[in-house]
């Protein structure tokens, strides 16, 4: 593994379990046991360490959501896949992770943001669009406003102040937002999709 790929790496589980503003570039050093010196030959200042960590990761990403996509039996299996990856992704971050980068970090923030608009309501917009067509999601709703509603939904998890993450975990939660809004949107015929992917048992 190439220096600049494992301070990449060993940075990202520091912000990721601790945070990042909490983390100093010495942590990183001691963690990684070389010098700053050799870290600051690659990245000049943590913010630098910070943008090309959120650059690295949006992109990944954007290429495993797009992989989902193309491996989705339908609109429904999609939402199933997103869940899955969703909590994969982010049973292994603090929630203080989000919040930092909102608040110290503006260009990160910013890039985060534009993978939100460009690729994230990209995919749901489509996902909507489709599901309608079959059937699976209800006629009424409103494409465009629905799709803005689950980004703001993504919004309150992680940048907002409502959940303590105390009784229900960070992942959990994000778990059951989605699944409101996944319930909320279909028909009867969607309803039954979701309870199959899921194997539970039809309520009578």
């Amino acid at each position: 593994m190439e220096t600049q790929e494992k301070i990449l790496k060993a940075a990202l589980a520091l912000f990721f379990k601790y945070g990042i503003k909490r983390v100093t570039m010495d942590d990183i050093a001691k963690e990684l046991g070389m010098s700053k010196k050799t870290i600051y030959q690659f990245y000049k200042e943590k913010d630098d360490l910070v943008n090309q960590l959120c650059e690295n990761e949006l992109l990944d990403h954007e290429r495993q959501f797009d992989e989902l996509n193309k491996n989705a039996k339908d609109p429904i299996h999609e939402i199933m896949l997103i869940s899955i990856k969703m909590k994969e992704m982010m049973q292994n971050i603090n929630p203080v992770f989000f919040m930092d980068l909102q608040k110290f970090y503006p260009t990160a923030f910013k890039r985060f943001q534009k993978f939100k608009e460009d690729c994230a309501l990209r995919d749901v917009l489509n996902n909507l669009k489709r599901g309608k067509e079959m059937g699976v999601y209800r006629s009424d709703i409103d494409v465009e406003f629905t799709a803005r509603y689950r980004m703001a939904q993504i919004d309150m998890v992680m940048f907002g102040s409502y959940f303590s993450f105390e009784k229900i975990s960070f992942t959990k939660t994000s778990e059951l937002i989605l699944d409101m809004f996944a319930y909320g949107i279909c028909t009867v015929k969607g309803h039954k999709l979701i309870n199959n992917y899921k194997k539970i048992k039809e309520e009578e």
